[in-house]
């Protein structure tokens, strides 16, 4: 994900600046790259940096995209309707065929799975994760619906799937010389969002390392910092190899699918330990309708696709998956330990000065 949104960053924000609406591709790729090692050197210097960047981007964000809702809406009263009238000829109904769709509506959406990932890092979860997936996916729900309705206030449908930047496309018409400046904004809300996804997913690592499904090294914050510094190390590294493929959408739907497979593999988990480990103590617990529901909308979400729209892309995600089992087997259902690897665990806490985390999500 962090990849797809510095590649965004990179398509509009070198729009913007040469004022074209289709940058050189290697271009784009090589800020891409670099706005990856910045951003992870800001998390792994310090939280409250992250955090703070992460604030000024959603400002800049919601700014963005409030501006493009009000000359949306000033648009509809002046009489730019067309394209709003009779909006679903030409689109389907078959639940197959807008399974992609979903990919790309529910990527758009991601943020509700990245809470999750620093339950340990909020003040009372148990509160606020409820809180804060609930109000952010209802406010996004709203603030999106309106900025495609402006867009049509512009585009028709293939013109809007047509064009690369979507938001210069529509800035040309409505802003007119102040055009450059939206495609600039709107590579920084990218930007937010790639920020957020650092912070957000190198838990993900920190986490599984504790419970030893990646090497120990993984589970370690830095002393002074306090930041999950080899976790963001790994994170930058993966997101900086998925910039290589050149088709934004494909990779898209490549990620997308990978996800689903472990969402609902997770959902299925989580209904299992509903059982098996009952008396567990739950900061946060979710109702088992709702976990059925979900479990239910992964097997669409990796099924359909596949039957709609058949890719190479998804044998060999499911590829990757499958040699992680060897891994899986190896390292710790049996246990192996390299000797080698002791000693780059060993290695590399001393040289970045790291000490094991711990848990706390009880408050």
């Amino acid at each position: 994900m962090v990849a797809i949104l510095s590649l965004t960053f990179g398509t509009y924000f070198l729009s913007g600046i040469m004022n074209s609406p289709s940058p050189p591709l290697k271009l784009i790729k090589v800020l891409a790259i670099s706005v990856i090692g910045i951003l992870g050197v800001i998390n792994g210097i310090s939280v409250t940096a992250a955090n703070r960047l992460n604030i000024v981007f959603t400002i800049s964000k919601t700014v963005t995209i409030l501006v493009i809702i009000i000359g949306g809406l000033v648009r509809i009263g002046q009489g730019y309707t067309e394209n709003l009238k009779n909006s679903f000829d030409g689109t389907t109904n078959n639940p197959l065929r807008i399974s992609l769709a979903f990919y790309s509506g529910l990527w758009a959406y991601g943020g509700w799975s990245s809470l999750n990932s620093v339950t340990e890092e909020l003040k009372n979860p148990k509160r606020n994760l409820w809180l804060s997936i609930v109000l952010a996916l209802s406010s996004v729900i709203i603030l999106y619906l309106l900025t495609n309705i402006s867009y049509f206030t512009v585009m028709n449908k293939a013109e809007l799937l047509s064009s690369d930047t979507v938001a210069m496309t529509w800035g040309e018409a409505v802003l007119g010389p102040v055009v450059r400046t939206l495609p600039i904004l709107v590579s920084f809300s990218a930007l937010g969002s790639a920020t957020a996804t650092i912070y957000c997913s190198s838990r993900y690592f920190m986490v599984g390392a504790r419970y030893g499904y990646l090497p120990k090294i993984f589970s370690c914050i830095q002393k002074q910092r306090l930041t999950p510094l080899p976790s963001i190390m790994l994170m930058t590294i993966i997101s900086i190899i998925y910039c290589i493929p050149t088709n934004i959408e494909h990779l898209i739907d490549f990620v997308s699918f990978v996800a689903w497979v472990f969402f609902g593999l997770t959902f299925v988990a989580t209904i299992c330990c509903k059982f098996t480990k009952a008396e567990a103590y739950r900061a946060i617990k979710v109702p088992i309708p709702v976990i059925i529901f979900m479990i239910l909308v992964s097997v669409y979400l990796i099924i359909a696709p596949v039957i709609s729209s058949p890719n190479i892309g998804y044998l060999i995600a499911l590829i990757i998956v499958l040699v992680g089992l060897i891994f899986y087997y190896l390292f710790v259902f049996r246990k192996i330990q390299p000797n080698l690897m002791k000693k780059i665990n060993i290695f590399l806490q001393e040289f970045f000065n790291l000490t094991m985390s711990t848990v706390n999500i009880e408050a």
